[in-house]
């Protein structure tokens, strides 16, 4: 308790000492402007945790639905705090071209497991320069930081893409006012490929992905993305072949009033399921604690895993002056492994127990393993760079085949956050 005691010490004085943002300008000029503008970020968040069950509190920081196994429950409970979510960011602004200003941006963040101390992570670095987008940033098929739901899980719900990807982008506004947005491109999401069983080349799986937004002036939008998978594995004769995963995405924000908004997402797919945040490669512990792209079935098969889903969220602000506000988010995902129960065991998809529950009770052909999840919030503005709150994450992971089993998964968190 004394180092968390003094962790909190420590937080809150440099809260009270930073700056959000420090930016500089260069005498040299373009015009009316300055010729290089430079932002410098450092942003600070304390994450504290209870995990009340069914979490894996090993290795998950974040909840983790899809660490729960309905036939072998984690039943392990611990407390923890750290700050592995502190980032710095830095962007520089040229504006000596013609076409309009080049930016470059780079940020990082502190992350690692437990025991780890929080290793120094690239999170999004790109070039942005007359409609094109090149670099490492957030998968511009779920929509990026727009998309995000307000909870201090920066991990967010299931059937969310919050992955990071390399990506080129061509992007554009038209119509009336440029309220319309087309995005163009491809992303390279090799890293987030999984298959269950058999044998799995190297992959290079360059994803297209097309996307058209419509805007209104109040900041309220309507998103939908479309996007092509290339997944290569190895048939029976030890020649590699290709299988086409697809998905569509489609966003929604709507301000109800001046003190609330609406958010929603929704997704359905086949062969992407390992892009999902809670359960894709955010968190590839193994067996049952990851989503599955492809899985070679009992006859040796290869076969992309549909998946359906989606969230939504509503964000209410509290008094005159808005700096009580709360989130209440829920999620669901389904997918479906179409083969036999033994296959997935053997496939590690279902970790069975000793007992062999799983192999014993079900039969079909077709298992379903569903994702349903619920959190709820409370944040309090101490100024506009200054938040700290309480939440509620909750979930059960339930595997259906021919009798339904399931888990549940929840814990309280607590943070404060100072820059962002």
């Amino acid at each position: 308790m004394k180092k968390y005691a003094l962790l909190s010490t420590l937080f809150f004085a440099v809260c009270y000492s930073a700056c959000a943002q420090v930016s500089f300008e260069s005498k040299a000029a373009a015009g009316d402007k300055p010729l290089y503008e430079m932002e410098f970020s450092p942003r600070l968040k304390l994450n504290g945790y209870v995990n009340l069950g069914g979490n894996d509190a090993s290795a998950s920081q974040s909840l983790n639905l899809n660490s729960a196994d309905p036939y072998n429950s984690l039943k392990d409970k611990n407390a923890d705090a750290n700050m592995y979510q502190t980032q710095l960011a830095w962007k520089t602004t040229y504006n000596g071209f013609e076409k309009g200003p080049l930016e470059t941006y780079i940020e990082g963040q502190w992350w690692g497991g437990p025991g780890s101390g929080g290793n120094l992570q690239l999170r999004v670095a790109y070039v942005d320069y007359n409609h094109w987008h090149v670099g490492q940033d957030w998968s511009f098929f779920g929509g990026g930081v727009p998309t995000w739901y307000n909870t201090l899980d920066w991990e967010g719900p299931n059937s969310g893409t919050w992955a990071r990807h390399l990506q080129v982008k061509y992007y554009n506004n038209f119509g009336k006012d440029k309220l319309w947005r087309f995005e163009g491109g491809m992303e390279t999401s090799a890293q987030y490929l999984k298959v269950a069983g058999g044998n799995v080349p190297g992959q290079f799986s360059v994803d297209p992905i097309a996307a058209f937004t419509k805007y209104t002036q109040d900041g309220s939008f309507i998103r939908l993305a479309l996007m092509g998978r290339s997944i290569r594995y190895t048939k029976e004769n030890a020649e590699n072949a290709l299988q086409m995963g697809w998905g569509i995405n489609a966003n929604l924000k709507n301000k109800i009033s001046d003190k609330s908004y609406f958010m929603a997402q929704g997704l359905v797919g086949s062969g992407i399921a390992g892009s999902y945040t809670l359960s894709g490669a955010l968190f590839s512990n193994s067996g049952a604690a990851v989503m599955y792209d492809g899985i070679y079935d009992q006859n040796g098969s290869f076969k992309t895993v549909p998946v359906y889903g989606g969230s939504a969220g509503i964000e209410y602000f509290f008094g005159t002056k808005k700096n009580l506000h709360s989130n209440l988010v829920l999620g669901y995902t389904n997918m479906a492994y179409h083969a036999s129960p033994l296959s997935l065991v053997q496939n590690k998809v279902i970790n069975d127990n000793a007992a062999g529950d799983f192999l014993n009770k079900n039969n079909e052909s077709t298992t379903h393993t569903a994702l349903t999840y619920g959190s709820i919030n409370l944040m309090y503005d101490i100024t506009k760079i200054f938040t700290m709150g309480i939440e509620y994450d909750g979930g059960a992971k339930q595997i259906s085949n021919s009798t339904s089993q399931s888990s549940m998964v929840n814990r309280i968190a607590a943070g404060i956050k100072v820059g962002f």
